[in-house]
């Protein structure tokens, strides 16, 4: 019958939701990879929006969350969000409130430089570490002004 397609397609997006959260795009795909067909898939994606199950809002707010848990830096949550399937105005919103932690930053260089800034290999190589977990360039030169390091505006 026609409609068992469809019912096992929300079957399987409930299941994939109770292992854990996914974004509306990620679990359009899952279901696809599944053997699920496209209509089956949106028609369970659609299904689980209008009742609220599957908010991209909610799951884009906890992935910034944890992320910046982790001490990520914005570029690399909002990288983060767009290999999730996040729509970008989504992760935009959920990025608002989002401000990068100075103390974590601080952390970080502490712990790369252990309070010697005379080394420009080592402040380089620091620098680059900030820059892998996603802190943009002012942020950055920000730290290291409070650290006790001056850098020019090209590094």
């Amino acid at each position: 019958m026609n409609g068992d397609k469809y019912h096992a397609a929300l079957d399987a997006a409930a299941r994939q939701l109770s292992y854990r959260a996914l974004s509306a795009s990620m679990l359009r795909d899952k279901l696809l990879d599944k053997g699920h067909d496209e209509q089956a898939a949106e028609y369970a994606v659609a299904w689980l929006l209008e009742r609220g199950l599957l908010d991209d809002a909610a799951y884009a707010e906890s992935v910034v969350r944890s992320c910046a848990r982790k001490g990520y830096g914005e570029l690399r949550i909002r990288q983060e969000l767009a290999r999730r399937g996040v729509a970008r105005e989504t992760a935009e919103e959920a990025l608002q409130p989002f401000s990068p932690d100075r103390a974590k930053l601080r952390a970080l260089l502490d712990k790369r430089l252990h309070g010697d800034v005379s080394d420009r290999r080592e402040v380089e190589k620091a620098v680059a570490a900030l820059q892998r977990r996603g802190f943009s360039w002012p942020d950055i030169r920000a730290a290291l002004a409070e650290y006790g390091q001056d850098l020019p505006d090209t590094f």
